[in-house]
Formats: C-alpha cells, sequence, structure tokens
C-alpha cells in the first residue's frame, strides 16, 4: 500500500519522537538544574548585604538565564560553537533574580539578563554539552536514515522489507489491508479469478 508524503513526514517525525523525547527531557532537566546552581552560586556572595536591604529594592523574578557556548575539541565548526543556547530555571514564585532595565535578555519582553557560567560549573557542563551533542549525532543519524529509506521505498511493504533490521520500526508502519479476491462475471456468476 502507498504511503502518502505528509503521513511519511508523521512516521518518522513519530519514531524520532518516540526514541528520543526522553533522553532529551533528561537533558532539559540537567540543564535546569546547571541554571539554578549558576543562580545559586551568583548571589551567594551579595546574600548578606541584601539581607539588610528592604525587600522592594531587591529585584525579583522568576527566571535566571545561563548563556552557554560550547565548542567540542574535535569540532569542525570553524569559529561558531557547536552549543550555542539559553539554559533558564524557572521557579513557580518571584525570588531575588538579577535584572537589567536597560538590557532586554533573551527575548524582546524579557528583562532577565543572560549571564555568564560560574567557572565551578565549568566540568559539569562541559559533560552535558557533551551528552547533548551526542544524542544529536544519534537523531540526525536516525532522522538521515528515515529520510533515505522514505524517499526510496513510498510503499509499507517496501519500507517492512528495508526495515527488516530495524523491527522497531515497524510498528510505526500501517497495517496492510485485507487483499480481497478479484472476481469476474461468468455466465451470470461471480467466479474468482487467481493473480
Amino acid at each position: 500500500m502507498r504511503i502518502g508524503s505528509y503521513e511519511l513526514k508523521n512516521i518518522r517525525n513519530r519514531i524520532t519522537d518516540d526514541l528520543y523525547r526522553k533522553a532529551e527531557e533528561k537533558l532539559t532537566e540537567r540543564k535546569v538544574g546547571i541554571a539554578k546552581k549558576a543562580r545559586e552560586y551568583y548571589i551567594e556572595p551579595f546574600m548578606s548585604t541584601m539581607s539588610t536591604l528592604p525587600i522592594e529594592l531587591i529585584a525579583h523574578d522568576k527566571e535566571y538565564a545561563v548563556r552557554i557556548k560550547y565548542t567540542a575539541p574535535n569540532s569542525q565548526g570553524g569559529d561558531a560553537p557547536d552549543i550555542d543556547e539559553n539554559w533558564t530555571y524557572r521557579a513557580d514564585d518571584p525570588l531575588i533574580n538579577p535584572k537589567n532595565p536597560k538590557q532586554g535578555g533573551p527575548n524582546y519582553y524579557s528583562n532577565v539578563p543572560e549571564n555568564i557560567l560560574d567557572e565551578r560549573l565549568r566540568d559539569e557542563v562541559d559533560l552535558l554539552c557533551k551528552d547533548i551533542l551526542k544524542l544529536k549525532a544519534k537523531k540526525e543519524e536516525m532522522t538521515t536514515y528515515l529520510i533515505e529509506t522514505t524517499t526510496k521505498y513510498t510503499g509499507s511493504l517496501q519500507l517492512r522489507k528495508a526495515w527488516e533490521k530495524s523491527p522497531h520500526l515497524l510498528k510505526y508502519l500501517p497495517k496492510e489491508p485485507i487483499k480481497t479476491p478479484k472476481t469476474k462475471m461468468v455466465r451470470n456468476k461471480k467466479v474468482i479469478v487467481e493473480d
């Protein structure tokens, strides 16, 4: 059975989502943890002074953003870093956080500044960035494989044969329709015709 391009795209997206979503969520949790630690390290030297000030004089916000730029040691990307992201810690209630009323943050409406990373977190960030790059490489490899096979084969039977070595992918293909025998009218009676 031929599968349309829109359905093939949905199949590819479902496969990559199911294979990599949980790992990406774990990496995001680690990013938030690092941003939270970075906030604590940033605020730590000022806490004794801030505790003496009235609460109205201290900036509060629900977000703290850390700018992360990482280039892998074996990278061939030139001047551009492999990872250039804002890792954000968000709290339910406003916390003491740095704010810059003149400088916007990661987007136009935000006044949360992008903070630099504390050097005490450098090793942890490097390890996480390596894990992020490994996962990205695996996901890109799988996406490339899926695009190649679904471009070459658009029929579900063809894809079943192509994906024989990866049986976990077969569950995403639609079920084959039940083949009905062909019939032909012979002397006012329907007779089954062999293929």
